[in-house]
């Protein structure tokens, strides 16, 4: 694919949907793990999205529940542990299916997989893939800390950052107000044609609706008022060409090469 220096170029000018590895390629990798990162750049995705929390010791780590049953097995909290304790646990026992369901797995899938921190995934992979960096962190010491961390790596035109909400996406503004932002406005679970109208008077260039939300008439809509539309999710084939015929901006997947050669494609 060509590389394009910013995120705005992409979405303006590949001609395409853009394709983005949810999860970090959560169907090839250990989810929210820098393994997936990579396996997402070298599956040649245009984006990675990941989650992000802190540990207690206050380090932002990618990890998307508060529990870590799920991923690492343990009866414990992400906000329960330093780093140091997390980086001795093996968060590889989660097994995912297309369908977005899962199950844990007593044993791990892999020898070793330490949770991965935000420095380190922009460390490694900030200049291979454009970053969609879901916040869940409430903590106002939480926030302050991932704003800091993506400002030293000058990520403004290589990731941005997505908020469940206008008033979260306010507290992010307070700390840095050039950080690019993606709001979910989500009203039900659904993002609805006000809503997109909202965004654009917020001020908000792109938002992630649901596969159910989209319809030819919301692509038109969005394309109208300038808002992107990087819509959550497809892992079927017949799903995604839905997608491309209604003129989608971006597709989150779990399963990119079943996405990559259909939007290569446009759809064909």
């Amino acid at each position: 694919m060509k590389k394009y220096d910013s995120f705005y170029d992409l979405y303006k000018k590949a001609g395409r949907p853009v394709v983005t590895a949810h999860g970090t390629n959560i169907g090839h990798a250990p989810a929210n793990s820098i393994i997936g990162v990579k396996s997402a750049v070298d599956m040649g995705c245009d984006f990675v999205e990941f989650d992000l929390r802190i540990s207690r010791d206050g380090i932002p780590v990618l990890q998307h529940n508060v529990s870590l049953k799920a991923t690492a097995n343990v009866e414990a909290d992400v906000y329960d542990l330093d780093l140091a304790e997390l980086k001795k646990l093996n968060f590889s026992h989660w097994q995912y299916f297309p369908d977005a369901s899962g199950r844990t797995l007593a044993e791990p899938q892999l020898p070793e997989c330490p949770i991965t921190t935000f420095q380190e995934v922009l460390e490694a992979h900030s200049k291979d893939i454009f970053m969609n960096i879901q916040v869940y962190e409430r903590d106002q010491k939480g926030l302050e800390s991932i704003c800091a961390i993506y400002k030293e790596f000058g990520m403004y035109e290589r990731a941005f950052l997505t908020m469940d909400n206008f008033g979260e996406a306010d507290r992010i503004r307070a700390i840095d107000p050039d950080i690019p932002l993606c709001i979910l406005c989500r009203v039900n679970g659904r993002t609805t044609m006000a809503g997109l109208h909202t965004l654009h008077d917020y001020g908000c260039f792109i938002t992630q609706p649901t596969f159910g939300d989209i319809t030819p008439e919301y692509c038109e809509t969005s394309r109208k008022l300038g808002i992107i539309s990087n819509v959550y999710y497809a892992n079927y084939e017949r799903n995604a060409r839905y997608l491309i015929e209604c003129g989608v901006d971006g597709i989150l997947t779990d399963y990119p090469e079943v996405i990559l050669p259909l939007v290569n494609n446009k759809g064909i």
